[in-house]
């Protein structure tokens, strides 16, 4: 009989009482539901940053995959490695942070001072990308992207080399500089 009375709002007194869908709500449970939204929201936000961080470093991996096939096939017609990536005819070419792709082609005049190693303190030969000192990536050319903070430095183990996207072990291994 008590759900009647309050589903009616009739009171034991005769009165009537607001019907309980027009009631307001108190501060204290504003508070709650306003946080708890913010939670829920930065969660999201989050996630979303992540997934379109992923979906650009797919991206960029395979696009240096695609390059690296141009570059072989320039290799298959001309029996030399392009000196520059524009050789390739493919237009501009800018990763998914609209950053250039990096291209050093090893046998080009001047290549050995930019070439990527494996520098473990960001030393070595100028700009190659690597872990350890004097010990290069790749044999025959670098092709890489800087990654999202479009910086990058000559070692892997550099903080801002860690979001590149490189091209290593001569092509076995396309993907994080981090995850190399």
């Amino acid at each position: 009989m008590s759900i009647l009375r309050w589903l009616t709002g009739i009171t034991s007194f005769g009165s009537h009482n607001r019907k309980w869908w027009t009631r307001g709500f108190t501060l204290a449970e504003l508070i709650v539901v306003i946080t708890i939204i913010g939670i829920l929201s930065s969660i999201g936000v989050n996630v979303y940053k992540h997934f379109i961080d992923s979906a650009r470093n797919t991206r960029a991996v395979a696009e240096i995959r695609m390059y690296e096939k141009e570059i072989m096939n320039f290799l298959n017609d001309t029996e030399t490695l392009p000196d520059a990536f524009v050789e390739l005819g493919l237009g501009i070419t800018l990763d998914p942070w609209k950053n250039s792709y990096q291209y050093i082609n090893f046998d080009s005049p001047g290549a050995e001072d930019n070439r990527r190693t494996k520098g473990a303190k960001g030393k070595g030969k100028g700009k190659g990308k690597g872990l350890e000192k004097d010990s290069p990536l790749n044999s025959d050319y670098d092709l890489y992207s800087m990654g999202k903070d479009g910086m990058s430095e000559p070692a892997l183990t550099d903080d801002v080399s860690k979001d590149d996207i490189i091209r290593a072990d001569d092509g076995g291994y396309t993907g994080l500089a981090s995850g190399y």
